[in-house]
């Protein structure tokens, strides 16, 4: 073996370990930014959307035997932001089996969207007298408000 070959692999170990030393709580530099946690604290929202009385399911596309329930985004107003809570915002439809949530931290005033992706399930028959509940929540550490928590038809069109 020649001294070239051996030094090649030796340069590719250094420059990872040092990057690795760099990188890491050691060496002072965070290549990848820390996601703010919930905290204490407080918010006044106002739920601008969803505003339907239902939930939409849609056919699915090129003939296959699924149907989408879609779920729309939530758009809220956040006034008097204190500290840092977060709004969580839940669907769920027991007699699809459907619960899903998601949540953001806010960290100041103005307009907020959470979304909810859509979900699959399988063509089933009509949808009489299934219903979607809808439920938003402000969190910390210290409790929560429910903001909005309402019953929805979920329906075909």
């Amino acid at each position: 073996m020649s001294e070239d070959s051996v030094s090649v692999p030796l340069i590719a170990v250094a420059v990872i370990l040092v990057g690795m030393l760099l990188s890491g709580p050691v060496g002072g530099v965070d290549l990848v930014p820390e996601r703010p946690s919930l905290d204490e604290g407080t918010a006044s929202v106002t739920v601008i959307e969803p505003t339907a009385d239902s939930i939409r399911v849609t056919e699915g596309r090129f003939g296959t035997n699924v149907s989408y329930v879609r779920i729309p985004d939530l758009v809220i107003d956040v006034t008097s932001v204190e500290g840092q809570p977060r709004v969580l915002y839940q669907v769920t439809v027991p007699d699809l089996n459907i619960r899903k949530q998601n949540d953001k931290l806010v960290q100041s005033n103005g307009r907020l969207r959470v979304p909810i992706s859509d979900h699959a399930v399988v063509k089933e028959g009509a949808l009489d007298g299934v219903r979607a509940r809808l439920v938003v929540r402000v969190q910390s550490y210290s409790g929560e408000t429910v903001v909005m928590n309402r019953t929805v038809a979920v329906q075909r069109g």
